[in-house]
């Protein structure tokens, strides 16, 4: 088992280092999307430490995309990024004290929306 693990552990840090900026945000995307599926199946199943978990790496997640963003872009659109993922950050925090899955559902929505934009947004480029 552990050598499985390891071997995963490889492939996913060489799909890291090799992808491009553009994979990379997807590549966030999708992870906070899958912490916070499984941190609404831990809930149902009653495993509030996995659920906890899950959560504060969704909200890592989210702050590494916030601070990801090129702010000296001549544009609102950094600022609005910037205010949508802090109030996403905000909701996952609510979602973990009072175990709200509507908060999850919320950022989870909005998340799939950006993956989707962003995943747009890389073919024309």
């Amino acid at each position: 088992m552990y050598q499985a693990q390891s071997m995963q552990n490889n492939y996913l840090k060489t799909q890291v280092m090799s992808a491009s900026p553009n994979k990379l945000i997807e590549m966030l995307l999708e992870g906070a999307i899958k912490k916070i599926r499984v941190a609404k199946l831990a809930l149902e199943t009653g495993k509030l430490a996995q659920m906890g978990e899950n959560l504060i790496k969704a909200q890592d997640i989210v702050l590494e995309l916030r601070y990801s963003i090129n702010e000296e872009v001549e544009s609102t659109i950094p600022q609005d990024l910037i205010q949508l993922y802090e109030y996403m950050h905000q909701r996952l925090v609510i979602a973990n004290i009072d175990r709200d899955t509507e908060a999850m559902d919320e950022v989870q929505g909005l998340l799939t929306e950006l993956l989707d934009a962003w995943k747009q947004i890389s073919e024309v480029n």
